[in-house]
């Protein structure tokens, strides 16, 4: 492995080996990809790094998950497409989440903005703490559209990461934004992180526009620094 290779998350490297077949034609649109046990034993790697590598495949429509079935080969990558700009991801493995809240809201007037809802309308929140090995490493607040809601209260304390959930419904997202702030905690997050108030967080609040543009969720997230990974690299070929 080369020095460059060792800086690249192994969940890309695997992404590119996958996306490479695909140009070669190993693999085609309809085809299964290798399970997760294989994609496990081909690369030695652990089954969270597969499963982010599988997220991020679907993320970029490259690949189909349905729950109870393989993976597969949605569409050839464009030849030139690029990494997004920025690779960011919790460290540690053994991801889960703890629900705090799950409601829907009139409030939130912020949000609601994001969300491009009238004031009159409602928004769905769902408030979780994100663990690492059982031990919180973020605190997230999800806003959505009502009728994204279903898509989400179904098993809301065992999915960790949106983007496959909406895509197995088939709503994929065309354009993200994000903002990265430091900021200081206050003593509920403090005491929900397992730190003391005033302890430094990284605060991502990132809006996802769907394929016809308009916002599918909204969202903020304050992370410990230590267990999160925010980098930039542009111009990079998968």
């Amino acid at each position: 492995m080369t020095d460059n290779q060792r800086r690249i998350p192994l969940y890309l490297q695997i992404k590119r080996k996958l996306i490479d077949r695909i140009h070669n034609g190993d693999l085609s649109p309809g085809d299964p990809i290798p399970s997760e046990s294989q994609l496990m034993q081909q690369y030695n790697v652990s089954r969270t790094t597969v499963r982010q590598t599988i997220r991020d495949l679907a993320n970029d429509g490259i690949v189909e998950t349905r729950r109870g079935a393989a993976s597969r080969v949605k569409e050839e990558p464009q030849e030139d497409l690029h990494n997004p700009g920025i690779v960011h991801h919790e460290l540690g493995t053994g991801f889960s989440v703890k629900v705090l809240r799950s409601q829907f809201m009139k409030e939130h007037s912020f949000a609601k903005k994001e969300l491009e809802l009238r004031e009159k309308e409602q928004v769905y929140l769902l408030e979780r703490i994100r663990l690492a090995d059982g031990y919180p490493i973020g605190l997230q607040q999800l806003f959505a559209p009502v009728y994204i809601s279903d898509m989400l209260t179904e098993k809301e304390n065992e999915w960790f990461d949106i983007f496959p959930v909406l895509g197995m419904h088939g709503i994929n997202y065309s354009t993200i934004k994000e903002s990265v702030t430091a900021i200081i905690a206050n003593r509920d997050e403090a005491d929900l992180l397992g730190i003391t108030s005033g302890d430094p967080l990284i605060e991502i609040n990132r809006v996802t526009l769907g394929e016809d543009q308009n916002p599918i969720e909204y969202s903020k997230t304050k992370y410990l620094p230590s267990a999160f990974n925010y980098r930039i690299e542009v111009g990079r070929k998968y």
